[in-house]
């Protein structure tokens, strides 16, 4: 039962890789990808923009390590960040908002080539956050 279950999960990984759809951080195939940090961040502070000629199926996604805030009793949470396209002329258009728990945090497809950013948008616990390793992909 075990062997068929793993071989299941294996055909899926293949039929995947071979669509070409995987998340951004799954290595080589990611558009682009930036390091970075998150120091004493409140909402609604907003990250770098970055380009995505939406030449792959990856997905975007933010990786958070080293999480903590300012609530010294329960500690850090989760960050509620935003992923947005920036739109000259016009409002920018929100791509949804995702909950980090300190890990990594996939944002689908955006489908659509421009300049994104995220936005902190709520601290679960504390008003700050910072992160000692940030990596955005996609």
């Amino acid at each position: 039962m075990l062997r068929r279950k793993a071989a299941g999960l294996m055909a899926g990984a293949v039929l995947l890789g071979f669509a070409g759809v995987s998340p951004a951080h799954a290595g080589a195939s990611a558009e682009g990808q930036f390091e970075s940090s998150i120091s004493w961040w409140t909402a609604p502070t907003e990250s770098r923009r970055w380009r995505d000629y939406n030449d792959t199926w990856d997905y975007t996604g933010i990786y958070f390590e080293g999480c903590r805030s300012d609530d010294d009793y329960w500690g850090y949470d989760y960050a509620s960040l935003r992923l947005w396209k920036d739109i000259s002329a016009a409002p920018d258009r929100s791509y949804g908002t995702r909950n980090n728990y300190c890990g990594w945090v996939d944002y689908g497809d955006p489908d659509s080539a421009g300049n994104y950013y995220f936005q902190l948008s709520d601290v679960g616990n504390g008003d700050w956050i910072d992160i000692r390793y940030v990596k955005v992909a996609w």
